[in-house]
């Protein structure tokens, strides 16, 4: 069952997802894309309320028409799920519904609220899609009935009570437990190796050398990787060697092949979209004393400026506070994803508009200077015209009145 609202502010919304607005609420952040994210020291999301507002209302301002940006999904199963519903179950039927829905390319922020008899999570998506476009609403109950239906029956979810949830895989509380600390550590060991790579076809090579994490990567017809798996040997409780294995996106979703590919991509293209960035500030300050830049244009510069300012921070520190454990590329990396999204937004419509504006204003200039040039020259003219000449024919003879004797 989803329960569908809309609403105009995402502080308030993220508040109540989070816990913050209930002091007996028990949450777990699961997922999110396209906001700023921070990771503690195992690679688990730790959100910042403020940085994830941030983020919304960022995008939302490219569309300043929309007075209601914010959808807000509360999705919930029956207890009889409780059982096989993991966070990856779960963000795997989000992500199917919100796709369904419409809402496949715009933010969102996943959060699991725990302690509860049924388990159900809350989502805040963006009514403004990342390209600055409204979603659309259209038939929204509708759709939505016939969504939770079609993903009830394809997952095997449970109707109600009457109807029994297949038995889950998961492993006992002690594996379990040795799992989850097995897919943090190789979710930090990838992270550490992307900045050593150039293409997902290294990184086997790299994982298994520096940080003993096997890696499949498979090929499809034409060479192509289509899917990639990981396994570490790790001690449990025990103390016993146990091989754990997970699909890319088990681990998390960014780890999957095509996003993987997607994120040594950014990567290796984040330095020139730092320097993008900075070329356009450094242009906005140059001009924005003499030039008429329109009030939109401006926002957006101050919402880059802003962006610009916080990675910078991130990055001081990061060099202060690195932990021991982690290495310094991988929280690099996490910090290229959580910005990329934003400054990519941001420098695209930049890179039009504020050059537009400068040109503009730059052809208007030259217009106003010729005209003013053609005005000097035409007084100079006037100032200075000759005065006609007289010819000797029409001036009239003079005679001398008296002769020359000798």
């Amino acid at each position: 069952m989803v329960k569908i609202t809309s609403g105009a502010s995402f502080g308030g919304a993220i508040k109540y997802d989070e816990g913050l607005l209930g002091k007996e609420q028990i949450y777990e952040t699961i997922g999110y894309y396209g906001i700023d994210m921070d990771f503690d020291t195992w690679g688990r999301m730790t959100p910042n309320l403020q940085d994830i507002t941030d983020s919304f209302e960022m995008q939302a301002a490219l569309n300043p028409k929309v007075s209601q940006p914010v959808k807000h999904f509360a999705i919930s199963w029956p207890p009889e799920d409780a059982e096989r519903l993991t966070n990856e179950v779960m963000m795997e039927a989000v992500r199917q519904y919100l796709n369904e829905m419409g809402y496949g390319n715009t933010q969102y922020l996943v959060t699991r609220h725990l302690g509860t008899d049924n388990p159900h999570c809350h989502v805040v998506a963006n009514v403004v899609d990342n390209n600055g476009k409204k979603i659309s609403d259209y038939m929204e109950r509708k759709r939505n009935a016939e969504v939770c239906k079609k993903i009830t029956n394809e997952m095997g979810f449970s109707w109600g009570s009457h109807k029994s949830a297949k038995q889950s895989e998961i492993p006992t509380d002690c594996r379990q437990r040795t799992y989850e600390a097995a897919r943090y550590e190789i979710s930090r060991d990838i992270a550490s190796a992307i900045p050593e790579v150039k293409n997902i076809k290294e990184l086997p090579v790299v994982l298994m050398a520096k940080y003993g994490v096997t890696t499949e990567l498979k090929l499809d017809n034409n060479g192509s990787p289509c899917g990639i798996s990981f396994s570490k040997q790790i001690k449990d409780s025990t103390g016993k060697t146990v091989t754990c294995k997970f699909g890319g996106s088990k681990i998390d979703r960014q780890y999957s092949c095509k996003n993987l590919e997607r994120i040594i991509k950014i990567w290796h293209n984040f330095p020139q979209l730092r320097k993008d960035a900075k070329n356009i500030l450094d242009l906005h300050a140059k001009i924005k004393d003499t030039h008429r830049i329109p009030p939109r244009v401006e926002h957006q510069c101050e919402q880059l400026k802003k962006q610009m300012s916080r990675l910078w921070k991130e990055e001081k520190k990061l060099q202060k506070n690195l932990p021991a454990n982690i290495a310094k590329g991988a929280l690099a990396v996490m910090l290229a994803i959580g910005f990329s999204t934003p400054l990519t937004t941001l420098v695209t419509a930049l890179t039009a508009s504020l050059v537009i504006a400068y040109q503009d204003n730059k052809l208007s200039r030259i217009q106003n200077q010729k005209a003013n040039i053609a005005q000097d020259i035409k007084s100079i003219k006037q100032t200075f015209r000759p005065e006609p000449e007289r010819h000797e024919e029409n001036r009239p003879s003079q005679k001398l009145g008296f002769k020359l004797s000798l």
